[in-house]
């Protein structure tokens, strides 16, 4: 059989096109959408004005959560038989009348006493426990905010579901707040200005505190990140999350302190048992508890000093230097904890 090869030219543009945004929503770069209202303004508008293009990786990840997401939507029609109408193709797209501000919920459910708004989203174990006990992070609820005030609907219900396993669903029901809709008018206004205007944008600040700033593209260029860097690295923060700090700290050293015994006696018991094994000559055995095994291997190891002492200019010419960054925790009292890289 003759080999087949795909051009990755051919999956760039097979990824752009599944990623397509449906014509009958509109040109995203021209109007402000739910789900980008309560992120960092000043991204949002530099994203549309100056967009920065997907590379292979982001556009597959992407793809794979819009699937998962249609796929959670399916899911959520079998079960309220038949009450979810406007998903898929026939998607809602509802636009503010004077503002470059719309929504597109997933779906709009039926209800006895007044319809309401789905929204589908897909999250990571580790994200998925976290919001699941503590409830929808700020955007969200922002996004489903919009959502209401838009469609003029009382209630949305966000579906969350780990990515990992479908089966795993957390549900939260969100009640329209006025007030809050009133601001997200507010932010929309702002950033129409923004759209129209670059010298209003240059003068648009930055919000560290609704987005991820190490990974925005104009980050460069944003006074309110580089403010905050330089504060960062003279150690000064802000006060609220200076108290989220000392929680996590205080937490951090409570578990270390407890884990310290746990680790020695831990330690101690694998020494007892290897002597035993070793006493009576041992290689395994099995109880009910597990398996006891004496296992011996061997390892090859590359001694640099000695090609560094004899070779120097190869040793140099191969010599490759990596950064990481370490998490190094001290206690009050000068006592280390433990080190975390990342």
């Amino acid at each position: 059989m003759n080999a087949v090869c795909v051009d990755p030219a051919g999956i760039r543009l097979a990824l752009q096109s599944r990623l397509g945004q449906n014509g009958r929503l509109g040109d995203r770069s021209k109007y402000v959408g739910a789900s980008e209202i309560g992120s960092c303004l000043r991204r949002v508008v530099c994203s549309k004005l100056y967009p920065e293009p997907f590379d292979e990786a982001s556009m597959g990840r992407m793809l794979a959560g819009k699937a998962m997401e249609n796929e959670v939507v399916q899911l959520v029609r079998i079960a309220l038989n038949g009450r979810l109408r406007n998903t898929g193709r026939v998607q809602l797209d509802i636009q503010h009348p004077t503002l470059p501000f719309h929504a597109h919920p997933d779906g709009r459910i039926i209800g006895e006493d007044g319809d309401g708004i789905l929204e589908a989203k897909t999250a990571g174990s580790a994200t998925f426990k976290r919001f699941q006990s503590e409830g929808l992070p700020a955007q969200y609820v922002a996004q489903v905010q919009a959502q209401m005030g838009l469609s003029d609907l009382d209630w949305a219900l966000v579906v969350l579901v780990s990515r990992e396993n479908l089966a795993e669903m957390a549900f939260f029901k969100v009640a329209f707040d006025p007030e809050h809709y009133a601001l997200l008018e507010r932010r929309a206004t702002i950033a129409a200005h923004a759209l129209g205007d670059t010298e209003f944008l240059q003068q648009l600040a930055g919000e560290p505190d609704c987005g991820y700033c190490h990974t925005c593209p104009y980050s460069s260029e944003c006074g309110a990140f580089q403010s905050r860097r330089e504060a960062g690295k003279a150690g000064e923060i802000p006060e609220v999350i200076r108290l989220q700090l000392e929680c996590q700290m205080d937490e951090l050293n409570t578990l270390e302190r407890q884990l310290e015994p746990i680790q020695e006696r831990s330690g101690e018991l694998r020494e007892q048992i290897k002597a035993t094994l070793s006493d009576y000559q041992i290689t395994k055995v099995i109880l009910e508890g597990g398996v006891l095994q004496m296992v011996t291997s061997t390892r090859t190891s590359f001694d640099s000093k000695a090609v560094l002492r004899d070779a120097p200019d190869l040793y140099n010419r191969y010599l490759k230097t990596s950064t990481f960054t370490n998490l190094r925790v001290t206690a009050s009292k000068g006592a280390p904890c433990q080190s975390m890289a990342s």
